[in-house]
């Protein structure tokens, strides 16, 4: 049985590694391919592998690319992160040198290791590219572009979870083999939620707290619905993450007196508890790569606010599993369809539930990912 090694650059169920812990219990009951991980940390993630018996690393990950705010910090973090990423991958080299690894696959295209470990080690290597790293964090590479463009090419297959994140890939690295892959969820959880049995209408918003994920434009908008009078509503923000931003969004809240209509709940653990409170969900990002958050929504028959960008207008159908805005007048009048029409937000919660299962299933991406393996070997 030949062996992946999945190389993850955090420890958080986040959307990222949510798909991969999928697709890794896939191969697992598979059988056909022996899964292992490496990963940075201890936590809710290596409690899974432990329950199904995959073996993993602990090991530091550390990204290759950073948020450039001005060039002497940038070259100083450089030096660091070089370093740190070659002491590394010493670590991983020495733990599986023996081991026979026939594929090593990357889950982001913020780490290297899995591109330099495969080199050291013979054996094909596969890059899970699920973001736009600059374009939506402004973030830069720590060596030259042409490593970056030799990295990237040199890869036997390049995934994207989505046309947008492929269309981007294409354009940077023509030369590189690029399929997309839509990620994939267990439509069968949660298949049967009732989100009618509380009063006035509950937004949903999962997602890293993250300038570049706006939820202080969601904010904005609850402000705008307060100020017309609407106020039989909430919105709930679901995610951890910069510590001044969300400091930014609580003053916020704070001074425009949201305290009952706007939450934010930190990293939860039973997502299922907060879908089945919820009437809608929001995903408000720019270049959103894919948003499984998105179709985690979808799945419960929440029906989509969406921000018209990234992947977002390929899994939201406008008018149809959901509604796409532009700008925060355009979240507010999508927010007001949603709090006065039950029966649209029924309708396009359905809509959304059969567009999961025709195309976002675990067992697709499964299938996809599968059959991409094989046509390596």
């Amino acid at each position: 049985m030949k062996k992946i090694l999945f190389i993850t650059h955090y420890d958080n169920l986040y959307g990222a590694n949510r798909a991969l812990l999928t697709l890794v219990k896939k191969l697992k009951s598979e059988g056909r391919y022996e899964p292992m991980v490496v990963i940075p940390a201890k936590g809710l993630f290596t409690d899974e592998l432990d329950a199904i018996k995959v073996p993993y690393l602990v090991c530091s990950i550390t990204q290759w690319m950073a948020i450039y705010r001005e060039p002497v910090s940038f070259a100083i973090k450089r030096r660091k992160r070089l370093k740190a990423i070659e002491d590394e991958l010493k670590i991983m080299e020495e733990r599986f040198k023996d081991e026979n690894i026939a594929l090593i696959h990357s889950n982001s295209s913020v780490i290297p290791h899995g591109a330099f470990l495969a080199k050291r080690l013979g054996c094909r290597h596969v890059w899970h590219v699920r973001e736009f790293p600059k374009e939506h964090y402004g973030m830069r590479p720590f060596l030259k572009e042409e490593q970056v463009r030799k990295a990237f090419n040199a890869a036997d297959r390049l995934i994207a979870i989505s046309d947008a994140v492929k269309e981007n890939l294409q354009e940077k690295y023509p030369a590189a083999k690029v399929m997309r892959i839509y990620d994939g969820i267990d439509t069968c959880v949660n298949d049967q939620t009732d989100h009618n049995d509380h009063d006035g209408v509950t937004f949903l918003y999962t997602a890293y707290l993250f300038p570049a994920k706006h939820q202080m434009d969601v904010c904005m908008a609850a402000s705008e619905l307060k100020k017309e009078g609407i106020a039989d509503f909430k919105v709930i923000f679901a995610g951890d993450g910069d510590k001044h931003y969300r400091k930014k969004i609580e003053d916020f809240i704070a001074a425009q007196g949201l305290d009952k209509n706007v939450m934010i709940k930190g990293f939860v653990e039973d997502m299922d508890s907060l879908l089945n409170e919820a009437d809608a969900g929001i995903i408000a990002s720019e270049y959103e790569g894919f948003g499984l958050a998105t179709v985690e929504y979808m799945r419960t028959g929440l029906p989509v606010i969406g921000r018209r960008s990234g992947a977002t207008p390929e899994i939201v159908k406008d008018e149809e599993t959901g509604l796409l805005y532009d700008d925060i007048q355009g979240l507010v009048t999508c927010m007001k369809k949603f709090i006065s029409d039950a029966a649209l937000r029924e309708r396009m919660g359905m809509e959304g539930k059969e567009r999961v299962k025709e195309f976002f299933t675990s067992d697709i991406n499964a299938e996809k990912i599968l059959s991409m393996y094989d046509g390596l070997f």
